[in-house]
């Protein structure tokens, strides 16, 4: 703490992230609330538990996604100005949002109402005739439940910065206390959110027409956390190029990397194990890639004896875990794939010889970090986040290919005394650049400049 300062109010709010949740974010939010000891912060998560405690948390709430609330006066015109998110045009209702706009669509009909259904069903026959109803009605309601619970918050938190943890709901939310508040407000830019809701919505192989619906909903709502927000910050100049690309404002931008914790996640000796252990931490869902570092066994164990594949996360995506599991009996790699489960990161690295991310889809991944930062080799896939953060680094494989990523994985594992001394050496620069002092004193200055 800088003398003299004294100790000020930040309110954070998430989409269902809590601090050491599982994934990246949950782990960066675990790190900005325990080093910045000069802030106090309170705690808004939307779709979060009712109740929660944290030591550094001083107040939490928690906004349903669900609207079920009761107004004293409905109104419908609210709710058709509302659908205008649905459109592909350039009217956004929530775009530059004023006080009397977020009372008048507080007023909206309850999702639950005859109300609520009678407008939809109108704009349906409108916009949409020739599409199933109940799959519309549905999709909308679903997106628009969240965004109209969010406006009718009516004591937002306190604080002298609200602090954002994405450009979606979480961000709204932001723009909306703001509004009520005249505070400042502070958007944390991990994943890109239009681009990733994109991703889901095309492993799912959603209709085309349910697509557009969905991400000009999605594209509507983050233009508009864009343009509430005082300062966005983002992990990585490509995170930054893409939200420019998206409609940010490029002078609002500052880029401030992940930080890891050299004193937790540092080299150890493995001890006698002879076998290699390829390790991956990683949540089990279609983006993560598990299904290729499967294949990848297969084509390794034709060349490299004596190795474990070992996967430690949760399981987010039963129906795609199992399919990992048919996969891997299908091939005859079930005795060399091994599913850990959620646990505690730092008791693996230790284990691990090699550490791998078949990620699809990746912006900054905070467990490769904490993986160079445990003096391993990587072997990672190239997306436009793992490009910056280690193709200075390690060699990258294209994502979706199996075969290539077995063929580095073997490249690495045929010369590990030398590929675990040249980790070492990028050890040492990854702790320096990705400094958990760093990080705290960026995070620092950024709240202190939004609140002159």
């Amino acid at each position: 703490m800088m003398q003299g300062q004294s100790k000020f109010t930040v309110s954070l709010i998430s989409e269902g992230v809590l601090p050491k949740s599982v994934g990246g974010v949950g782990r960066w939010l675990d790190y900005l609330i325990n080093e910045e000891k000069n802030v106090k912060f309170n705690l808004l998560v939307i779709g979060g538990p009712e109740k929660y405690s944290h030591r550094r948390i001083l107040h939490y709430e928690s906004i349903p996604l669900k609207d079920s609330g009761r107004v004293k006066s409905a109104r419908p015109e609210a709710l058709r100005d509302l659908l205008k998110m649905f459109l592909r045009n350039d009217e956004n209702p929530i775009y530059n949002l004023k006080r009397e706009s977020i009372r008048r669509y507080a007023d909206c009909p309850p999702a639950g109402s005859r109300t609520f259904w009678r407008i939809l069903t109108e704009f349906y026959q409108q916009y949409f005739p020739d599409k199933p109803y109940l799959k519309f009605f549905l999709t909308v309601k679903s997106l628009l439940s969240p965004l109209i619970r969010i406006l009718r918050i009516d004591e937002p938190l306190r604080g002298e910065v609200y602090h954002a943890l994405n450009s979606g709901y979480a961000g709204f939310a932001g723009a909306v206390m703001k509004c009520l508040t005249d505070k400042p407000l502070l958007v944390t830019v991990h994943g890109i959110y239009e681009d990733e809701r994109e991703w889901e919505l095309r492993y799912m192989q959603s209709e085309d027409w349910i697509m557009e619906i969905c991400l000009t909903f999605f594209r509507k709502l983050c233009t508009a956390t864009y343009e509430a927000a005082d300062q966005i910050v983002t992990i990585n100049e490509s995170n930054k190029n893409r939200i420019v690309e998206l409609g940010a404002v490029e002078e609002k931008i500052e880029v401030i990397e992940n930080p890891v914790d050299a004193g937790t996640f540092r080299p150890k000796n493995k001890g006698d194990d002879e076998r290699i252990i390829i390790g991956t931490v990683t949540r089990i869902v279609p983006m993560k890639g598990v299904i290729d570092l499967i294949y990848a066994a297969k084509h390794l164990a034709e060349r490299l004896r004596d190795f474990e594949i070992v996967i430690v996360g949760p399981i987010q995506d039963e129906k795609y875990y199992r399919e990992c599991m048919d996969l891997a009996k299908k091939l005859g790699v079930s005795g060399i794939i091994r599913f850990i489960g959620e646990d505690d990161p730092t008791r693996w690295y230790v284990r691990f010889d090699i550490f791998v991310l078949p990620s699809l889809m990746e912006r900054s991944p905070m467990a490769v970090l904490e993986a160079m930062a445990s003096g391993l080799p990587i072997v990672c896939t190239e997306t436009p986040g793992t490009r910056e953060m280690i193709g200075g680094y390690w060699p990258l494989t294209p994502p979706g290919k199996p075969k290539e990523l077995a063929e580095q994985i073997y490249r690495v594992a045929v010369s590990l005394d030398e590929s675990k001394r040249r980790a070492l050496k990028i050890r040492e620069e990854i702790i320096r650049r990705h400094s958990v002092e760093r990080f705290a004193m960026r995070y620092l200055e950024v709240y202190e400049r939004l609140r002159r």
